[in-house]
């Protein structure tokens, strides 16, 4: 991918409409799913990522997409618990259910991140490693093993989600599970922006563990937002409503570079991820993200 042009497929995780005014994420602000799905069609894009809503069937939403024009790239599944708390049982099933699901949809890969709430230690003290705990890494380690079988199981192989705020959120912390499973039981899912927030040198954990990436989360951040944040102990919020975030190609990161570390044969997902747009119109955010990565990435022909 050095020279820009790639066979990798571009979608978009629709969260610019999710961006709520306290610097979170509120699923219910979002269009209904069929009108979310034009929009994401009229605005440039020609996948999204994968995710059923709970009041539909797999085949409601799947007529949805055809309608819509849509195909699908690899969804999302949290791990709520990290691996001491007693809900391992539960986070197991359901993470079976949602690859079972996935299945139906015929995907055969998923991404898999820790969860975090608004009080979390490392929520309010975001990207810096807070409370960091060997052994807390080794217990979650353990329930991403089982959580990995499950899926498995269903035909389908989670890969690992370093994100800030949660519990395996620094490079190190990323290595340390990814070392501890083989590709064939877990793969990569790198998001430039999370883990460029965390400190992490993005291209170098691309290049190291690129065989086993299905596809990256592509979002451009202000580090110089995150430094100011860092130097002022603001939280994750905080950080987020000073202006964190933006479309691709209007932040600071130079994604064709950090991208660029990915195998020149790869043709895996590029997923769009705008948490809170910097264009304050979510159809205007999603239409510049589309054409700056169709203009930046796509071959002549395009997919």
């Amino acid at each position: 991918m050095s020279d820009g042009s790639t066979s990798a497929r571009i979608a978009l995780n629709p969260i610019q409409w999710m961006a709520s005014a306290d610097g979170w994420l509120d699923p219910s602000l979002a269009p209904a799913p069929a009108e979310r799905l034009s929009l994401i069609k009229q605005a440039g894009f020609d996948a999204v990522m994968a995710e059923v809503p709970a009041d539909l069937t797999v085949e409601r939403y799947q007529a949805l997409l055809d309608e819509a024009g849509l195909t699908l790239a690899p969804g999302y599944a949290v791990c709520r618990s990290d691996g001491r708390d007693g809900k391992e049982d539960d986070v197991v099933a359901s993470a079976a259910a949602l690859a079972r699901q996935h299945a139906q949809l015929g995907m055969t890969e998923i991404g898999l991140g820790l969860a975090m709430g608004k009080e979390a230690p490392r929520v309010l003290h975001p990207a810096q490693a807070h409370d960091a705990d060997e052994s807390r890494v080794e217990a979650v380690t353990k329930l991403i093993e089982r959580i990995c079988d499950a899926m498995l199981a269903e035909g389908v192989r989670p890969s690992l989600h370093p994100h800030v705020g949660t519990w395996i959120e620094t490079d190190e912390e990323a290595r340390a599970v990814l070392e501890a499973l083989p590709a064939s039981r877990l793969g990569f899912l790198p998001d430039t922006g999370h883990l460029a927030w965390a400190g992490a040198d993005v291209g170098a954990l691309i290049k190291d563990y690129a065989e086993r990436i299905p596809f990256v989360h592509v979002k451009d951040c202000r580090l110089s937002v995150a430094a100011e944040g860092r130097e002022k102990g603001w939280g994750y919020q905080q950080t987020v409503l000073a202006g964190l975030w933006a479309e691709p190609g209007r932040g600071e990161l130079d994604l064709t570079g950090i991208l660029g570390n990915l195998p020149s044969a790869f043709d895996g997902w590029l997923i769009v991820e705008v948490d809170r747009p910097d264009i304050t119109d979510p159809y205007e955010s999603a239409q510049s993200s589309a054409r700056w990565m169709h203009g930046t990435f796509s071959s002549p022909d395009r997919n």
